[in-house]
């Protein structure tokens, strides 16, 4: 009689760590080709734009859950993941850590480690220049908490090494006073050497406005043939051809060192150097002199010719129109003037007490279209002198933040 074999006890079936490893490669072997999409790097960055370790980035054939951002091409994402980074310096470690695909594209993106945030988080910021290989560095220090001259220095001290690597260098210290932090910011940025040129600035930014140091900083060797952009405020620099006169935006606040007419002659200096600017805004911060501000009787200054210039912003933010301001826009000759912006910082309800007299020495240029008046500036008489210019097509009435009242004069 035949018998019916039974197995007593029910083993589970195993896979070695070789088979499955075999299996792996010969289905990754057969797997059906999709098409590389090559890794373009943005339009502005073409020329530092560093060559990746991994030319073609693959998008995966699958996703576990279906989203609309998966039918991105890869160089559309690359460049939102860019533009998230200007905004938000950490947005390069956040989109790195959503799926496989996405570190992939993160890690290997140069352009999108490039803005060097200096602060607390040291381990990120040095894994970030790093990752950013050979591409140009954005380097960023804002600090609106008190700093140790010593602390500053070593922030400074570990990106100097890259220097010549510096696409835009931001400086911020606000809201509190500490001795000596020029010093220790800008200090080996002022060392006569090759090694503190800057050949691939082009942005600048330095702001300390509780600065109360009378020395000048000569920076860069004197040399920065891409400088195009420069914000300055509470500063003094040594304002040289090789350094400044390629530039096209200036954000002048003046130091408060000075005053009077040694103020508008050392403006009116740093202009005539600066003759192809595009954009200007000037502003006489509130200071409290300690010697009595000169005389501007008998200064007679010549004039300055801006043919370049096409946006002017002049801005107030004492209660009335400081001298020097009133001295140095009547010496303004800009023929090409487009724009024309009068801004009150303090925002104040009443009109400055020498507005009139502002307007009777400044004359508008036949070329402006666009006049805007905010608060202080905006005056009765003021407007109705404006209005009657043949040659303007807007008029801007400001308040606090917001427009509150836009004429078409045509």
């Amino acid at each position: 009689m035949p018998t019916t074999l039974r197995r007593r006890n029910r083993q589970e079936l195993t896979l070695r760590k070789s088979f499955v490893e075999a299996m792996r490669d010969k289905l990754a072997f057969h797997r059906p080709h999709t098409r590389s999409i090559s890794l373009l790097r943005p339009a502005a960055d073409t020329r530092n734009a560093p060559s990746c370790d991994l030319h073609y980035i693959t998008p995966p054939t699958f996703y576990s859950t279906p989203h609309s951002i998966r039918n991105l091409p890869v160089e559309v994402l690359l460049y939102v993941f860019i533009l998230g980074s200007e905004e938000d310096p950490l947005l390069p470690l956040t989109v790195s850590h959503v799926c496989r695909f996405w570190h992939v594209l993160a890690v290997h993106a140069a352009p999108l480690w490039r803005r060097i945030v200096l602060g607390s988080h040291y381990t990120v910021w040095q894994e970030s220049i790093c990752r950013a290989r050979a591409c140009t560095l954005d380097i960023e220090f804002t600090s609106h908490e008190p700093l140790a001259f010593y602390e500053v220095q070593r922030y400074m001290h570990l990106v100097m090494p890259h220097i010549r690597r510096w696409r835009s260098l931001r400086i911020v210290f606000t809201n509190y006073y500490q001795p000596f932090l020029w010093n220790a910011a800008l200090s080996e940025c002022c060392t006569r050497s090759n090694h503190t040129q800057v050949p691939e600035l082009e942005e600048l930014c330095l702001v300390y406005r509780h600065n109360d140091d009378t020395k000048e900083f000569c920076l860069f060797s004197g040399r920065a043939p891409r400088l195009r952009r420069l914000v300055v405020d509470g500063i003094r620099l040594t304002w040289l051809p090789s350094l400044f006169q390629n530039l096209t935006h200036l954000d002048y606040t003046h130091h408060g060192l000075t005053n009077g007419c040694y103020a508008i002659q050392e403006i009116s200096n740093l202009l005539r150097v600066s003759s192809r600017l595009k954009q200007l805004g000037i502003l006489f911060p509130y200071k409290q002199h300690r010697a009595r501000p000169p005389s501007l009787e008998d200064y007679c200054p010549s004039a300055l010719y801006l043919p370049m210039l096409e946006q002017l912003h002049l801005r107030v933010e004492t209660k009335s129109i400081p001298i020097e301001l009133l001295v140095l826009a009547s010496l303004l000759n800009t023929p090409g003037l487009v724009e024309l912006k009068m801004i009150d910082v303090g925002c104040q309800r009443q009109p400055f007490p020498n507005v009139n007299k502002f307007w009777k020495q400044y004359s508008i240029s036949p070329s402006v279209r666009v006049l805007y008046l905010q608060d202080g500036w905006n005056e009765k008489k003021t407007v109705v002198y404006v209005t009657g210019l043949g040659t303007l097509e807007w008029l801007v009435l400001g308040h606090g933040r917001s427009e509150t009242v836009r004429w078409f004069c045509k």
